[in-house]
């Protein structure tokens, strides 16, 4: 393509070099935030509004930056966030509806993750508009500090609220200042500041003299310098990150999940879960307590699923000493007597507890327990009367599926991005189910004896169901419970994940020994006019195999542990760990409905305990693929890393070494030339330059040039003065040439 042409192309095209940069940096910024909220919408339903939204905000801007004023744009900007505000109080369940916005307000302020908040999806079509609105706006109008303002003011929030994650965060820092960088550079080289109502062709990018932006040596420098500053940003915390003493701050990008223990998996997150992958079990003893029969001593419950991790939504209160809801079906009471073993964060109870009294002062949640307003320490005890659930089989068969719009909105969520697999799976196994129950103990059942437990497993890099009810052969209780739970999602059943202690080691006829690898979630699921019933599909006998293993163990490696006022922990009977039947008030036994078998099915491992390091060797494992949000900070390091070494003149320096040692092959002219400049390179490094003027002749004999090199210089001067070459000739000067350089 011609000068000429390229020249008119660039006449017509109303935006600059830097101009362009700019604005794809602002877009970058943006894009930073509304790919968290794009996260945020995705896993509490379908992201189709929101997407519609956040493109009519997009539009909106970019036809209003040519006829709207500045002041009049803030002004939109302001409409719209007071309407989306408006929108989302009016939404609200609470009355008034400005005490709940007020108290989501002030958790979100002191870190609290949306994902707690009920209404979440409504809060980001709320949010959205405004800051897009406002930063693509004043992008277009070359106000580029004020649209970063309004790009960074949401990535703030979302890093405050600890949804944004660290190389989201760090992707949006990276365009907010490429767009202060790449901005500055567009508005110096501007012929004056752009007014889009008065000067339409302000952004041409041309200068009185007809020279373009990019025509400009120090214009092009400057993008290089915000290149350089762009690399040290991201590439800087990347090293410091894999410095021991930072590794585990929060500087570190990594997620620290190794070593982890079970109970730390599950109560280290607080109102949340993330599924790790590999885990240990710990020993250590949490509890005794007194009860006149084994339980799941029950934590706390999460409702929300983010495809990777638990999330429990609302807000915890104060528990005054009222007496709490029991289930809604028959109940008997349960007694149970708690003390503490060690420092710890949380009130077991068997479900479902309706009075507490103790030295910790608790709350209650938000699902109908207990947890503790702060910390038990070691001897610190409570008491908690519980209110059993007394069902039959026949009891909750007929149960029926007659949910209220709250309970099966928010235990039937999934994230819309679930494959759609994993209902077809679902449906296929529970084709035969009848009702409800009978689906959950189809699912129970088939992943009990379908899937083998182990600790020692790879996370999923996406959605954690799906990978394992696909892609993985064993895993532990966390897995299980959540995939579980999914699949009973996706056939319409309300169901959340639970975690808490198995009943732990008997050492009394009403006492046990409750440690920390008795850390265990299952699942339970609602039943209308009865309530949450518990089911565990984690198969019981390799998973009790493993933790009586590990107890032995430590028994061996220290001394006899002891409980209360120094009393050793000695066996009473048998370890009494097996699942309590979720059904404790019948000696009725029928028939359970079976899966229904499909020929895409393969066989699958049983329930059989692994130990780490057996199974299935498939050889090396392929690294795991980059993120998007990771590819982009890549390749703009690369940029940078780039545009740094050419100005540090690297890149030349590394060209002309390769230039140097390796030749390429063409033809015997081009061959001779070649292998004659790069003689003369090293001559030239070794000796001096030739002068201007100074025959080739006069030049080696100046510089005592040996008979090498004069062969090669009368090979060239065949080739400059009509004499014949040919491929052998070539080879010569080629072969010389490649002896002086090596001899360097």
């Amino acid at each position: 393509m011609s000068a000429v042409v390229v020249e008119r192309i660039r006449r017509r095209v109303p935006w600059s070099g830097s101009r362009t940069l700019a604005l794809l940096a602002a877009a970058l910024a943006i894009g930073a935030p509304l790919r968290t909220m794009y996260y945020l919408s995705d896993v509490v339903g379908d992201p189709t509004l929101f997407l519609a939204l956040t493109a009519l905000s997009l539009v909106g801007a970019t036809l209003l930056a040519r006829v709207l004023r500045p002041p009049l744009a803030v002004a939109v900007g302001a409409v719209l966030f007071a309407g989306g505000l408006g929108a989302y109080i009016l939404n609200l369940s609470t009355n008034p509806a400005v005490t709940e916005l007020l108290g989501d307000t002030a958790a979100l302020l002191t870190g609290r993750s949306l994902l707690q908040i009920a209404k979440v999806r409504l809060w980001v079509l709320s949010f959205a508009p405004a800051p897009v609105f406002l930063t693509w706006y004043f992008a277009l109008r070359r106000w580029y500090v004020t649209a970063t303002v309004a790009a960074g003011t949401a990535l703030a929030f979302f890093a405050l609220t600890t949804d944004a994650g660290v190389v989201t965060t760090l992707l949006g820092v990276v365009g907010i200042a490429a767009t202060i960088g790449f901005g500055t550079l567009d508005t110096l080289s501007a012929d004056e500041p752009a007014d889009l109502t008065k000067r339409p062709d302000a952004m041409s990018g041309s200068s009185e003299t007809g020279q373009t932006d990019d025509d400009s040596e120090g214009i092009d420098a400057g993008r290089r310098a915000v290149l350089e500053q762009l690399a040290a940003i991201i590439v800087v915390p990347a090293a410091l990150s894999q410095v021991p003493i930072t590794r585990d701050s929060l500087l570190s990008y990594d997620d620290g999940s190794d070593g982890q223990t079970v109970e730390g998996s599950l109560f280290d997150a607080g109102e949340s879960l993330s599924v790790l992958g590999s885990i240990s079990l710990t020993p250590e003893i949490r509890y005794t307590v007194e009860s006149e029969e084994p339980r799941y001593w029950r934590v706390a419950s999460y409702d929300r699923y983010t495809g990777n991790g638990w999330v429990r939504t609302g807000n915890p209160i104060p528990y005054d000493d009222q007496r709490l809801d029991s289930p809604e079906g028959e109940t008997r009471t349960l007694r149970q007597e708690f003390r503490a073993e060690s420092t710890i964060g949380t009130v077991p109870a068997a479900w479902k507890p309706v009075r507490y009294s103790g030295e910790p002062s608790v709350l209650v949640s938000s699902e109908g327990g207990f947890q503790p307003n702060g910390t038990l320490s070691t001897g610190d005890s409570y008491e908690v009367r519980s209110e059993l659930l007394v069902a039959t089989p026949d009891g909750l068969r007929g149960a029926g599926t007659d949910y209220d719009d709250a309970t099966a909105e928010l235990y039937t969520q999934l994230p819309d991005s679930t494959p759609d697999r994993v209902a077809e799976r679902t449906s296929i196994l529970t084709a035969n189910a009848e009702n409800p129950y009978e689906t959950a103990l189809v699912v129970e059942r088939w992943l009990q004896e379908s899937k083998g437990y182990s600790l020692e497993v790879d996370r999923p890099d996406f959605n954690v169901a799906d990978a394992f009810l696909f892609e993985m052969d064993e895993g532990y209780c966390v897995y299980f419970a959540t995939t579980m739970v999914t699949m009973l999602r996706t056939q319409g059943i309300p169901a959340r994940m639970t975690v808490g202690y198995t009943s732990g080691q008997r050492i009394d006829e009403n006492q046990w020994v409750v440690r920390g690898l008795n850390s265990h979630a299952w699942v339970e699921v609602y039943f209308p006019d009865q309530g949450w019933v518990q089911f565990d599909p984690t198969p019981s006998g390799p998973r009790e195999a493993v933790r009586q293993q590990r107890i032995e163990e430590a028994s061996s490696d220290e001394s006899s542990p002891t409980v209360g006022d120094d009393n050793p922990v000695e066996q009473y009977t048998p370890s009494d760990t097996s699942t309590p039947a979720p059904l404790t008030e019948t000696d009725e036994t029928e028939a359970e409905p079976t899966e229904t078998p499909t020929a895409t099915e393969t066989d699958t491992p049983t329930g059989t305990a692994r130990e780490p390091g057996t199974g299935d060797d498939a050889g090396p494992s392929l690294p795991d693929l980059p993120s998007r949000e990771e590819m982009t900070l890549g390749v703009v390091a690369l940029l940078g890393i780039a545009a740094g070494a050419r100005r540090s003149g690297l890149s030349g320096r590394a060209y002309r070494a390769v230039w140097l040692r390796y030749q390429r092959r063409v033809d015997p002219e081009t061959d001779i030339e070649r292998a004659f400049q790069r003689a003369m390179y090293v001559l030239a490094t070794e000796h001096r330059d030739r002068e201007s003027g100074e025959t080739v002749r006069a030049y080696l004999d100046a510089i005592e040039a040996d008979d090498r090199v004069r062969r090669l210089a009368a090979l060239r001067e065949r080739l400059r003065y009509g004499g014949e070459v040919d491929e052998a000739v070539a080879d010569e000067a080629v072969e010389i040439a490649d002896r002086i350089v090596s001899a360097r």
